[in-house]
């Protein structure tokens, strides 16, 4: 498998998005935290995703000049109307509004609507736990999760991040969707050309375990330990859609994918809620008494994707055949050859 390095692939990235109207800023800030997913070994979900937005961009599906605006209708509540945008500059503005408020208060929550596919919800986070701050972000996805013998895709796989610095450490960053795997590797299977996945990761259009790729992406995705992982999606129905008065047909587009999804943020600053020096005391004893327990290869949620980031940045971004030869056809068609 070739490689592709990072700074290149972030430049040619921005620059394909532009010719799709996409602001010269805007472009610039998707495609670095593309690549940035990427880097981290989030590849589902980090450069993958780029021929997607293009082709929502190109269809008007996603507003490429679209600004997000946010209001504070409550103390320490925000409202972010991301316009219909791209989901990378949407997502960034409101969880930066948060951050600028939280600098002065324990605790900001954003509710966040009209955006475009928020991509990996780690680099969101993982930002924020950069700067000292505790951050959990979810998003409601277009329904694509149910379990056998269902009539059809019940609820969204709805996927919820959080964050928190470790003084001395990467940050501690925790990412996942409420079904067996992301819809996304149900899709990258079928590019790459494979014929089998696990039978628990999905159900074929007849609501049945199938481990054909492609039937699984005509069915739906199967939750995490059953009922338990629908309730936790319901969990970010009631923080994305509810607290936003989202109605379920508000939410449209290509399956976990949605062009016009909703979110929520909530941003704590630990050095106003407990005191730096408490908190970061604490965070240091668990985590030391999670990974002594947990002997030699113990690692807590955030440290491969840092140890991934570090990495990839010298040796680039693998990118296998078949998103390889996707980003070739994009690159050609707007007239851009992928580099390398």
């Amino acid at each position: 498998m070739s490689s592709v390095d990072a700074t290149a692939l972030q430049d040619w990235a921005g620059a394909v998005l532009a010719t799709q109207g996409v602001g010269s800023a805007d472009a610039a800030l998707t495609a670095r935290l593309l690549v940035r997913t990427s880097l981290r070994g989030i590849d589902t979900h980090g450069i993958a995703r780029l021929p997607g937005y293009v082709d929502r961009l190109a269809s008007g599906e996603v507003n490429a000049q679209a600004r997000p605006r946010t209001e504070e209708t409550a103390p320490g509540w925000l409202r972010c109307d991301g316009g219909g945008g791209l989901g990378q500059v949407e997502a960034t503005h409101a969880v930066e509004e948060a951050l600028a408020r939280a600098r002065q208060q324990p605790l900001v929550a954003c509710h966040i609507r009209a955006t475009g596919h928020l991509g990996a919800l780690a680099v969101y986070v993982a930002a924020a736990a950069e700067q000292g701050f505790f951050a959990l972000l979810c998003q409601r996805t277009p329904p694509v999760m149910a379990l056998p013998g269902a009539n059809g895709p019940v609820i969204g796989n709805n996927p919820l991040a959080f964050a928190l610095p470790a003084t001395g450490r990467a940050p501690l960053v925790f990412d996942m969707a409420h079904s067996v795997v992301a819809r996304g590797h149900v899709a990258q299977a079928a590019r790459e050309g494979q014929t089998t996945i696990p039978p628990d990761w999905a159900l074929g259009p007849d609501s049945q375990p199938t481990t054909d790729p492609v039937r699984a992406l005509q069915g739906a995705m199967q939750p995490i330990a059953g009922h338990k992982g629908l309730g936790l999606a319901m969990l970010v129905e009631c923080l994305a859609a509810s607290m936003g008065g989202i109605a379920p047909e508000a939410t449209s587009g290509t399956a976990g994918s949605a062009a016009n999804a909703s979110a929520f943020a909530l941003v704590i600053n630990p050095a106003l809620a407990t005191g730096r020096e408490a908190f970061d005391a604490s965070v240091a004893a668990w985590l030391q008494t999670y990974l002594q327990a947990g002997g030699p290869g113990a690692r807590y949620p955030g440290q491969r994707q840092a140890v991934c980031e570090q990495q990839r940045s010298l040796d680039g971004i693998p990118l296998p055949p078949g998103l390889r030869a996707a980003l070739h056809a994009l690159g050609d068609r707007a007239g851009l050859p992928l580099p390398g």
